[in-house]
């Protein structure tokens, strides 16, 4: 790795120059390398200064983030378009996650800054609040067969407002809402394929699932005590009055789960492994999140009973079951994605804090995430085939690491002397990541 390395990471970033004028796209190209460089805390100083060859005051390269003109949506456009999708999802069904989390921001000047609840440190019995961010974040999900493992792109952003944020242009949003944004504007990216969506519990809502596209489906956790209906029948003569929308009240989900007998036993890919299931299934109504659109209940078991029942649903009532199992599994990449951003590359701790900065920075350390994965699978593991497919640090300190051979290299410095600098930048380079 070196120079051919440095090489092919500029080839995936050259493909987003077109999103900016000339000038700006200097600065882009310094941006995504200074982000990638930095180790600490990626303000716009730290970034510019671990970068070799700048030529621009430290305000251009503020400005970008603050009052450039470029959107974010189409440098997500052409990274879905142009990358992701021909790369690692050329043919069959795209599976897209979905999921929100904060991001710790303090100071009373910080737009956007409200406070929600914090996930981390809040457990059942102590609910904790902290001042932040948060976000909803959609991500691409590839399973890699050669590793048998799936990996998580992010592809897409919102920052949630609270209604006290919210104005004329920007009228308030639920998370969900937001999330149904996402994937309709995914959807126009990507017209002639079939895209499913997939959250955790927090997401199935009627004005999520009444809207999607009719190439997207939504799959998801159900709760254990969900009211449910079974399908209107059709009755055998004409009625006056206005058919019948739904039919009688079902048992809940783990009352249905206790007294089901038809069970199938399937072989399941998850979290990395084949696991065994039990699945059973059913079609349903859940008039509160779907109203008169049907459903498919797809309860998983563990044939052991060490594990408790796992309730799921889909609108795609002609999904295969075990699909459904593998798909919600893959759900997992996305807490992934928001660890590696957090603890990798900065996303929480971005200081911008005028409202356009504040919409660009974090997120375009999600991008510069994305590139880094998207770039080091493609144009290295794919290549060289590893044995396991390394963890996001390691794919981050192998490109920083071509940057600074390359950067040694040019120095000319005697072959000895050179080798002992490269093995002390490697080893400090691991140590931060």
């Amino acid at each position: 790795m070196g120079a051919d390395s440095v090489a092919g990471f500029g080839a995936v970033v050259a493909v987003f120059l077109g999103v900016f004028t000339v000038p700006t796209a200097q600065t882009f190209l310094t941006l995504v390398q200074g982000w990638v460089l930095c180790l600490g805390r990626p303000t716009v100083r730290r970034l510019v200064s671990v970068v070799d060859g700048k030529v621009k005051s430290l305000s251009a390269y503020a400005r970008f983030f603050r009052c450039a003109r470029w959107e974010m949506q189409e440098v997500w456009r052409l990274l879905v378009v142009e990358v992701l999708v021909p790369w690692f999802a050329p043919t069959g069904r795209l599976i897209f996650a979905t999921d929100d989390t904060t991001c710790d921001k303090f100071g009373k000047r910080v737009a956007f800054a409200a406070i929600f609840r914090d996930a981390v440190h809040s457990s059942g019995g102590r609910v904790v609040f902290h001042r932040a961010h948060c976000w909803v974040v959609l991500s691409l999900q590839v399973r890699l067969p050669l590793w048998n493992k799936v990996i998580s792109f992010p592809v897409n952003t919102r920052l949630y407002r609270k209604e006290a944020d919210c104005d004329a242009a920007h009228p308030f949003r639920t998370r969900q809402q937001l999330a149904l944004e996402m994937i309709c504007e995914v959807a126009t990216w990507l017209p002639d394929r079939q895209i499913e969506l997939v959250g955790d519990g927090a997401y199935p809502c009627e004005e999520l699932v009444v809207g999607l596209p009719r190439e997207v489906s939504l799959t998801s956790r159900m709760r254990s005590d969900a009211a449910l209906y079974e399908l209107p029948k059709r009755p055998r003569r004409p009625r006056p009055g206005r058919p019948r929308q739904k039919g009688r009240r079902l048992p809940t989900p783990e009352r249905m789960a206790r007294r089901a007998k038809d069970w199938k036993r399937v072989k399941v890919l998850m979290y990395g492994e084949e696991r065994e299931r039990l699945i059973w299934t059913r079609r349903v109504l859940w008039w509160k999140v779907s109203g008169a659109v049907p459903v498919l209940l797809v309860v998983s078991r563990d044939p052991g009973g060490k594990e408790d029942d796992d309730f799921f649903v889909t609108t795609d009532i002609q999904a295969d079951p075990a699909h459904v199992v593998e798909t919600f599994a893959m759900r997992w990449g996305i807490e992934e994605v928001f660890w590696e951003g957090k603890q990798l590359i900065g996303f929480r701790k971005v200081q911008g804090w005028r409202p356009r900065s504040v919409e660009r920075q974090a997120p375009f350390a999600l991008f510069v995430l994305s590139l880094v994965k998207a770039w080091y699978v493609h144009s290295v593991a794919l290549r060289t085939r590893p044995e396991e497919l390394p963890p996001t640090s390691a794919m981050l300190t192998a490109l920083r690491y071509a940057y600074w051979q390359q950067r040694i290299n040019r120095l000319s410095l005697p072959g000895r002397e050179k080798c002992e600098i490269l093995k002390a930048v490697h080893n400090a380079l691991a140590a931060a990541a």
